[in-house]
């Protein structure tokens, strides 16, 4: 009977072992992938304003208007010399379609 609980024991052992290693192995490749994906986005003065902000699509910016009035949200998309900014900052529920041609600015976290 001792023999067996033993044998029970070190069965009980080597498969939580084997279940932890398993875990730490899948957490490493996670964050790996996650510190990989990163994107290094950069404004780019060489590109049109409208190239610029199509390589912000999906992330927060704030554009400047030529008025002087500022708009922060999440570029949706850039089309036909507009933008959809959605997700206004300050306004729940809020999209705005801004003519390019009415932008002076863009500001943006690049690091």
């Amino acid at each position: 009977m001792k023999g067996l609980n033993r044998n029970i024991f070190i069965v009980t052992a080597v498969v939580l072992v084997t279940l932890l290693m398993t875990n730490l192995y899948v957490m490493i490749q996670s964050l790996q992938a996650a510190g990989e994906s990163k994107e290094h986005l950069q404004l780019n003065a060489g590109i049109t304003l409208a190239d610029n902000l199509i390589t912000f699509k999906g992330k927060t910016v704030t554009v400047i208007l030529k008025s002087g009035q500022s708009m922060t949200g999440i570029v949706k998309e850039v089309k036909n010399n507009l933008l959809h900014l959605e997700k206004i900052s300050q306004k729940e529920f809020y999209d705005a379609l801004i003519t390019i041609g009415h932008i002076s600015a863009i500001e943006a976290r690049v690091r």
